[in-house]
């Protein structure tokens, strides 16, 4: 991802539960967060397929946990933001940031209320 190309609303959903859950972070809980915070439920496919997109791009890095009995002996796969992935999220929300003004921001919700009636 180059610098000039802004992350899309699934990648900054993705990328921020990584900034909130820390090392901790693997599927469910992503899925969890994201739908605790925004009402959005995520297909289990889109959070692995935007994560295997990320890792690709160097923006998120993955590490196999251990075992456990209760997945079937199967370890759960656990992701975390690079540094890279740190420094385009920022970038990211610094764009979104200065087009999102607070006067837009107003003339939207006019927009939305009137679009309501």
């Amino acid at each position: 991802m180059g610098p000039s190309r802004s992350l899309g609303e699934l990648e900054l959903l993705l990328l921020f539960a990584l900034v909130e859950l820390g090392n901790e972070a693997y599927g469910v809980s992503v899925r969890d967060l994201i739908e605790a915070e925004t009402g959005r439920a995520l297909s289990p496919g889109s959070v692995y397929t935007g994560y295997e997109r990320l890792e690709r791009s160097g923006l998120v890095e993955s590490r196999l946990g251990d075992p456990t009995p209760v997945r079937g002996g199967r370890p759960k796969r656990y992701y975390v933001l690079s540094a890279k992935g740190a420094r385009v999220l920022r970038e990211s929300h610094r764009r979104l940031k200065s087009v999102a003004t607070p006067s837009r921001l107003a003339r939207l919700e006019m927009l939305a209320r009137k679009g309501a009636k």
